[in-house]
């Protein structure tokens, strides 16, 4: 649960288009694994928050150690650039051995 902490996955928020245009709308029920080792570190950082947050919520954890959450985001990058077929969420799953919630 605390190795989501990255993830999960580091550290802010998506970056903030220039644009409108530019804006990156991502579901991450279908992101990639090879999608998300081609970000930069703001984009990944943006979306390990978003996945920590994500499951804490889910588990009702209003924590987050700084450091866990780092481990996590690199054992996530980690299994992502092995398996870079897999989903981010399954992913996640699997490398960090936590059950993320599914969509409604």
């Amino acid at each position: 649960m605390h190795k989501l902490l990255v993830a999960t996955t580091v550290i802010s928020s998506l970056a903030a288009p220039a644009a409108a245009e530019d804006k990156m709308v991502v579901d991450m029920s279908k992101m990639s694994c090879n999608e998300l080792t081609k970000l930069g570190f703001q984009d990944f950082s943006g979306i390990a928050m978003w996945l920590s947050g994500y499951h804490n919520a889910s588990v009702r954890n209003t924590t987050i150690d700084l450091y866990q959450f780092a481990q996590a985001a690199k054992v996530v990058k980690d299994y992502c650039s092995a398996n870079p077929r897999a989903t981010v969420v399954s992913g996640v799953e699997r490398a960090l051995g936590i059950k993320m919630p599914r969509p409604r």
